[in-house]
């Protein structure tokens, strides 16, 4: 493989290490939280992004998750992390992560699937890529030699980013000497502002809460160039998935109708029953930040049923970059949609939950 420029290589050298770890740790993947007897796991240690509406803890809020319970073991500032938190047995499930970070690792040896879509970007939410109005960035090629914010690397964000710069013509000598800065997508603004980067990459609710604060301008948006599409979502390792079948398609399942609840429903509704349960598991100061949530997450398919064009969108990128040979890996290689009720039209009724009132 080739080497790979420096924002790039603890990815890449992230993926290698994680084929090792997994072996070490793989009778703790799935088996900590489990149930008395040799049963499945029942409870389900999980992390979500700080300052977003997380798919999993609205199935649980909605009573969706029938007979499983929820530990959250804390945040995460992206998918990579957490995929490395799944890998390693610290967690069950992961947080909502970027399909081409899964082929990455999966193609490196990593025995992970993803299970469920939990956001993307269609006509109604996108991301983009913004500046100041008075900044000199009027355009790609401004960006070669320049600062951009994003949430972590190796992910969405950075491929998306890459994506535009050759759709715009720069070469790949030209997007290396773009720097990528990870922040916290709730620090994105700040940094724009006071100079600390030259552009940022802002999700759709980062970005109207920014713009009501004036004088930014946004520079592309990613479903002009890339479409609409499934970034990413939740996964499990596959020894989770074969020990524990009907837990998982449990946990799937709920997620599934999470997403259909988002989708048919408004958003005061949705921030009502989220902003209900996190007060209840003593989370209130994570109701602000959801205050810039734009009300759907984007989901491009019904119940985030995976597609195989959300993985193979990235592929080339990823073979360009010298991290994964097309050749040795398929789109069913990294995920599957064996427990989403919404892969065969046979969803549930996302207007009604199991739960009690108040669970409500």
């Amino acid at each position: 493989m080739p080497l790979l420029p420096a924002r790039r290589r603890l990815p890449a050298l992230l993926a290698t290490a994680l084929v090792g770890l997994v072996g070490a740790t793989a009778t703790a993947c799935g088996g900590s939280a489990g149930a008395d007897g040799g049963g499945e796991v029942t409870t389900i240690r999980y992390q979500s992004g700080a300052g977003s509406l997380d798919p999993l803890e609205l199935a649980d809020a909605l009573g969706y998750l029938d007979g499983l319970t929820l530990d959250k073991v804390g945040d995460v500032q992206g998918g990579p992390e957490s995929l490395q938190a799944l890998a390693t047995g610290q967690i069950d499930i992961s947080a909502s992560a970027f399909y081409g970070a899964t082929a990455k690792l999966v193609a490196s040896g990593v025995p992970i699937k993803a299970v469920v879509s939990t956001y993307g970007s269609n006509d109604e939410v996108s991301a983009s890529v913004v500046t100041l109005e008075d900044s000199g960035v009027r355009e790609a090629e401004d960006l070669v030699g320049r600062k951009v914010a994003v949430n972590t690397l190796g992910a969405n964000a950075e491929a998306v980013l890459d994506t535009y710069l050759q759709s715009e013509g720069l070469s790949q000598d030209q997007i290396d000497q773009v720097t990528l800065v990870p922040l916290p997508a709730l620090n994105s603004e700040a940094a724009l502002r006071e100079g600390q980067v030259d552009a940022a990459y802002m999700s759709r609710g980062a970005l109207d809460n920014a713009k009501k604060n004036g004088g930014i301008r946004v520079l592309a948006e990613d479903v002009d160039f890339v479409g609409p599409y499934n970034g990413g979502g939740f996964h499990l390792t596959e020894r989770f998935i074969q020990q524990n079948p009907t837990t998982t398609r449990t946990l799937v399942a709920g997620v599934a109708r999470a997403n259909e609840y988002i989708a048919t429903h408004s958003r005061e509704e949705v921030l009502d029953v989220i902003g209900e349960y996190q007060t209840k598991h003593g989370r209130e100061d994570y109701l602000e930040p959801l205050q810039i949530w734009p009300g759907t997450n984007g989901v491009a398919t019904e119940g985030g049923v995976i597609r195989d064009q959300d993985v193979t969108i990235w592929l080339d990128w990823l073979e360009s970059e010298g991290e994964v040979d097309t050749g040795d890996i398929t789109p069913e290689d990294v995920f599957t949609n064996e427990f989403n009720p919404y892969a065969d039209g046979a969803g549930t009724d996302p207007g009604t939950g199991t739960g009690t009132e108040e669970d409500q």
